[in-house]
């Protein structure tokens, strides 16, 4: 599949996994199916969105999708040796920025916020940003993620000469093999140099499988932003709840279609061919 193409198709299937649609989908579909007298079925799917969203309510259904996602790398990694730091991208509200001239983010900020965090921590590692227009642009906007956070970064003291900016590619697998070409330029030897890759802990293993895929090895996953979730049934707010589940299922489901299309590798590939340093 064309990488246009595989863009724009994974982009369409996002919207599909919008859990905050389901219910009211199926509550359409009902009135739909009342309306051809089609009572039964109207009914079915009357009962099938009220049993959604009280299901979600009760059950702690986020943590059991995206927990293991997010537990599949630990906090607060050894950084000993590190010899880079690879930010991806995804707070960034490109429009607000290039509406206001002001460095606006959304969820995920603290992608940014950690790499700060680090570049102080590790005062001569090279920083590549990497990120470019992770979504359809309708509004003609070129400001792309990756300027967005770098700008971020530079604002909180980090000197410009240390970034590099990876402003093209458009989704995790893209952001991999661009970042890697970059990484090369600094570092030749990806296999034994330690780079440190910043993302939120439900987007890390897939954007480790990718990197695994597009040559990167010895990395130190530091993931961020861990998501609030139900500990227990009858917990949680059901907005917070459809949120996570809306992000896990993204992620598993990208994990998946990675995979089948070679842009990413299996859990046990990404440690059997030496991806990691810790788990």
């Amino acid at each position: 599949m064309g990488e246009d193409l595989f863009y724009h198709a994974s982009k369409l299937m996002r919207f599909a996994l919008y859990v905050e649609l389901w219910p009211h989908i199926l509550g359409a579909l009902g009135v739909l199916a009342l309306l051809v007298r089609w009572r039964r079925a109207a009914l079915w799917f009357w009962l099938l969105s009220l049993g959604f969203v009280g299901f979600v309510m009760a059950a702690p259904v986020d943590r059991w999708i995206a927990g293991p996602l997010e537990a599949r790398f630990m906090a607060n990694p050894d950084l000993t040796g590190a010899r880079g730091v690879v930010l991806m991208t995804g707070a960034e509200n490109t429009d607000r920025t290039a509406r206001t001239g002001l460095v606006n983010t959304g969820e995920a900020a603290d992608r940014i916020l950690a790499t700060i965090a680090l570049a102080h921590a590790l005062p001569n590692v090279p920083v590549i940003v990497a990120g470019g227009q992770g979504r359809l642009d309708l509004q003609g906007h070129s400001l792309s993620e990756a300027e967005v956070s770098a700008r971020a970064i530079r604002e909180a003291g980090i000197a410009a000469e240390r970034l590099t900016l990876e402003s093209q590619s458009r989704n995790s697998a893209e952001s991999a093999v661009n970042a890697a070409a970059i990484a090369r330029e600094i570092t030749p030897d990806l296999a034994n140099q330690n780079w440190i890759i910043v993302t939120s802990a439900m987007h890390m293993p897939r954007a480790i499988s990718s990197f695994c895929a597009a040559g990167w090895r010895s990395l130190i996953p530091y993931p961020v932003d861990h998501s609030p979730m139900a500990d227990q049934w009858f917990s949680g707010e059901y907005r917070d709840k459809v949120a996570v589940m809306r992000r896990a299922l993204h992620e598993r489901v990208g994990s998946l279609v990675y995979r089948f299309t070679g842009r990413a590798v299996s859990e046990d590939q990404t440690f059997a061919l030496g991806c990691v340093l810790t788990r």
